[in-house]
């Protein structure tokens, strides 16, 4: 358990520095990370949403090494199994998509995104999603 706990901190990590680079070098050159919408346009966060979203990566990372028992002094075991319940929810639901832009289930449209996303996005999630809730469920 220790292996999952210690693998999906990692990512976590290294997902959360992936985007505060982003958020220093702004959206150019991102073709392969940003989705398109239904219109074809690509989506173009702001440097707050995507600063944002490395900070989440950033508590997921402290909210997953949790499980290790290191908070147990300050907070409740329970508090952190479910906080891992629901980021694995969140990355589940992330794999499946909007049904549009993101996801197995998205609408194919032939971009570079496009491809990545179903070849290595989803699937990382699915990853995420189901050891999250293995680490949470078996620990």
């Amino acid at each position: 358990m220790i292996f999952l706990i210690l693998t999906n901190t990692v990512i976590f990590i290294m997902l959360s520095f992936v985007h505060v680079y982003w958020t220093m070098i702004g959206n150019r050159e991102l073709t392969a990370v940003l989705p398109t919408n239904s219109k074809g346009e690509q989506l173009n966060p702001t440097i707050i949403g995507t600063f944002l979203v490395a900070a989440l990566f950033g508590i997921f990372a402290f909210i997953t090494v949790g499980n290790l028992g290191l908070y147990d002094d300050f907070v409740p075991h329970s508090i952190i199994k479910y906080a891992t319940i629901a980021i694995g929810i969140v990355f589940i639901l992330r794999a499946i998509g909007n049904f549009s832009s993101v996801g197995f289930f998205k609408k194919p449209n032939g971009t570079v995104f496009a491809a990545r996303d179903t070849r290595y996005y989803s699937p990382l999630c699915v990853f995420l999603g189901l050891s999250s809730i293995a680490i949470a469920l078996l620990h």
